[in-house]
């Protein structure tokens, strides 16, 4: 009985049996002839139905998978009606006989349409007489395992041994009851629409920090006369003039999708200058120190941010371009005297006019949310084009002095933003 449990849980898929019986035994004849075997009923779920090929495929109450070829027995219209997730109740029975091969005799697999007789050449793996039972491997190797129920019948299993090759004939006959449709499978629940409580949603921001400049001159190397006296001057930067430059923006965002917003910021940058030396002058070569005006300007930038997440640290990359106006800045210029050469005072010489200059640049950071405030930190890489020259200079020899005043540099903000 081990052995038929075996056989209804592992039930092949394609049962390669088919052959001749004998030269002189019509299939009719044979069919009648052959020797039932014992009936298989077993319960299962549908979980799979190979209707071109006529394979069931189901899980039985015990969990386990089983394959079955159904026979033209069972009619095509009853096997398309049949659906995956139904419940049937398969009773399977058969009836066969052996031949042992003679040595050479080719292997046969042939099946007769009117009879559904099927004779197939396989191989004998084991032999229980007291059982009554026998195992055979078909041409695809699977295994099969037959019980004899007919005592008349039982000779067949004392023909052969295991390793022989016979030709095995086979007539099936199966039937299959709807034991309950498949289940009313419910439609899924609807997806509540994500709420986006971001999208067209306004925010104002305020961000303070400190602009890095790390490239750009505010004077370039040259030499001219100043006042008739030779002046030269060394290259300074914006830097070495008015240390780190303080940036403020106070900034409004419309949230355009969950994931964009756009971007308006009003720009303020002030920073005082310290006296510096920037070059020496006449024969003596004394020194000359100059204190220049407040760097000032303002500007309006607009851009966009792209955010990745929807966090409490949202990370995100933007970008923007504006237009700043720069005041005028002028310079007091002094050197002491130096053996015969007199002191140099000039105050307010003029060094760059007022003038708009054009700004640029990426930028990204994190917010980390704290209701409808939020903590900002930012990065920016930023271009501020170059500032205007003036006559003066020009008069000087000195006009290419201010021609580097573009600048590029890192500004690092901090600040924090409310949404409304």
């Amino acid at each position: 009985m081990q052995s038929l449990v075996r056989f209804a849980t592992s039930m092949a898929v394609a049962f390669l049996f088919a052959g001749s019986a004998t030269a002189q035994t019509t299939p009719a004849t044979a069919q009648r002839a052959l020797a039932p075997t014992m009936a298989i009923t077993y319960q299962g779920t549908i979980t799979e139905i190979d209707t071109a090929n006529r394979i069931l495929t189901t899980r039985g109450q015990d969990g386990r998978i089983a394959s079955f070829e159904v026979p033209t027995t069972v009619s095509d219209v009853q096997l398309s009606s049949l659906m995956v997730g139904d419940v049937v109740l398969v009773t399977y029975s058969d009836a066969i006989s052996f031949r042992r091969k003679a040595a050479g005799e080719p292997v046969v697999d042939t099946r007769d349409p009117a009879t559904r007789l099927r004779i197939a050449t396989v191989t004998v793996t084991a032999v229980d007489p007291v059982a009554r039972t026998i195992t055979f491997t078909g041409a695809k190797g699977r295994d099969y395992t037959r019980r004899v129920v007919s005592d008349t019948n039982a000779q067949l299993l004392r023909d052969v041994v295991v390793g022989d090759r016979v030709d095995v004939s086979w007539y099936e006959t199966m039937q299959i009851t709807k034991v309950s449709a498949q289940a009313a499978v419910p439609p899924p629940p609807a997806v509540p629409p994500v709420q986006d409580d971001f999208r067209h949603r306004f925010t104002i921001s305020a961000l303070i920090g400190w602009d890095n400049q790390f490239s750009g001159k505010m004077i370039k190397a040259g030499s001219g006369t100043l006042n008739g006296v030779p002046i030269n001057l060394q290259e300074t930067s914006f830097d070495d003039v008015y240390g780190r430059m303080g940036l403020f923006k106070i900034g409004i965002g419309y949230r355009t999708s969950p994931r964009a917003e756009l971007t308006a910021n009003l720009v303020i940058s002030r920073s005082s200058s310290e006296p510096v030396v920037v070059g020496t002058v006449g024969t003596q070569n004394a020194p000359v120190a100059a204190t220049f005006d407040d760097y000032n300007y303002w500007g309006l930038e607009f851009g966009q941010r792209f955010y990745f997440a929807r966090t409490r640290f949202t990370p995100f990359l933007g970008y923007y371009a504006g237009i700043n106006q720069f005041d005028a800045i002028n310079a007091d210029f002094r050197a002491p005297a130096v053996g015969t050469q007199p002191s140099l005072d000039i105050q307010d010489g003029q060094f760059f006019d007022s003038s708009w200059a054009f700004s640029f640049g990426p930028t990204g950071g994190v917010l980390i949310g704290l209701g409808p405030f939020e903590v900002m930190g930012q990065i920016e890489l930023r271009y501020m084009g170059g500032l205007s020259d003036v006559d003066p200079l020009s008069e000087a020899g000195l006009k290419d002095i201010n021609s580097e005043s573009s600048r590029w540099s890192i500004p690092i903000l901090v600040g924090a933003r409310i949404r409304f």
